[in-house]
């Protein structure tokens, strides 16, 4: 690399520190946690019955998470203990590709993806090329974005490498919790 090569290099990363960024930070990690809470109050409503007979305990956990424009900050983790099993709803983040924020539910038998994503996201869908137009640099990859009025909503992610995304209902819900605990 040329003397004149790095100093065109610093010049293009001076400009980019100097733009405006133009997502509020602090709102976006505040709307994650409200998410988080709403996540949590319905897993509560659909577990109520169970929680007042003890066939269920619960206890929200404290979690430290770090992500890049939020820092280091603190969110809520929820613990379900059934029998002799142990089930965490562990929160990830909400700087993620096709989604808004993900909670894993972890149990001895296995992991489920609840995912934060637009109303009428059916799963992240990705094509990849080989090249370009006419031989030139691959074409970049196209993640759908919800439409700007659709409503951010709680679903359960499919491993990949087909990922889709199922409605959370209490059903689908007691099936994840199942499939931690049972395998």
């Amino acid at each position: 690399m040329t003397k004149q090569q790095f100093e065109t290099f610093l010049e293009a990363k001076a400009r980019e520190t100097k733009t405006p960024d133009p997502v509020d930070w602090i709102a976006r990690k505040q709307e994650w946690l409200k998410s988080l809470e709403m996540f949590y109050r319905q897993v509560e409503l659909w577990l109520k019955d169970y929680l007042a007979t003890g066939k269920i305990e619960m206890k929200r956990g404290d979690e430290t998470l770090q992500e890049q424009h939020l820092g280091t900050y603190h969110a809520e983790s929820l613990v379900l203990t059934i029998g002799m099993d142990r089930v965490v709803l562990q929160p990830i983040g909400t700087l993620l590709i096709g989604a808004r924020g993900r909670v894993d539910m972890q149990g001895t038998k296995g992991t489920v993806k609840f995912i934060l994503t637009g109303e009428h996201s059916d799963g992240i869908h990705v094509s990849i090329s080989e090249a370009g137009p006419k031989g030139g640099a691959p074409a970049p990859l196209r993640k759908p974005r919800p439409k700007p009025s659709e409503e951010w909503v709680w679903k359960i992610a499919t491993p990949p490498p087909m990922v889709r995304f199922i409605e959370l209902t209490p059903e689908s819900f007691f099936g994840a919790l199942m499939e931690v605990v049972n395998g």
